[in-house]
């Protein structure tokens, strides 16, 4: 049987360049990695969401407001993920990681990867969906939870590693 992959591994095989917050001089730089990574995934899914726009347009659906409201939750989300302050008000700064906050932080890092490419997922069934209203009405609404749930985890993690 095959070796189980860790967390740090899975995340170092997502994002190249991660070390796993392993080294001191580094940790910016693994946050940093992790929020662009986060970030970008988010910005697919905010062009999938200016793509289903367009084909909604074009077909006359009557969802073109719940489409572009959540491509603006989007674009505030991957607005606040890349341009939040590295390490997160300075926390990697003040305090010293014990392996239990590491793994924490890790678990948060890994969830919010898993979301984005959720989300991104949902936002393409969206575009896919522009022409069935129904269909359509399900995915907007499956897609806003989900960005609720991402906004929570989101949160965490940021009270978390700002030490709070």
């Amino acid at each position: 049987m095959g070796k189980e992959t860790s967390i740090v591994e899975k995340l170092e095989l997502i994002i190249p360049g991660f070390h796993g917050y392993k080294k001191r001089e580094l940790i910016r730089e693994d946050d940093m990695l992790v929020r662009g990574k986060v970030a970008d995934t988010l910005a697919q899914a905010k062009r999938e969401l200016e793509r289903a726009l367009q084909r909604c347009a074009m077909v006359n659906c009557q969802q073109l407001m719940g489409i572009e409201n959540l491509r603006k939750k989007l674009m505030m989300l991957e607005s606040r993920i890349r341009h939040a302050e590295a390490g997160y008000r300075g926390y990697f700064d003040r305090v010293k990681f014990k392996e239990k906050e590491l793994e924490r932080l890790l678990e948060y890092d890994a969830k919010m990867i898993e979301m984005a490419e959720d989300i991104l997922n949902e936002a393409k069934n969206i575009n896919a969906q522009a022409a069935n209203p129904q269909a359509l009405g399900m995915a907007l609404l499956n897609l806003d939870d989900k960005l609720v749930n991402f906004e929570e985890v989101l949160s965490r993690r940021m009270s978390f590693a700002a030490g709070e």
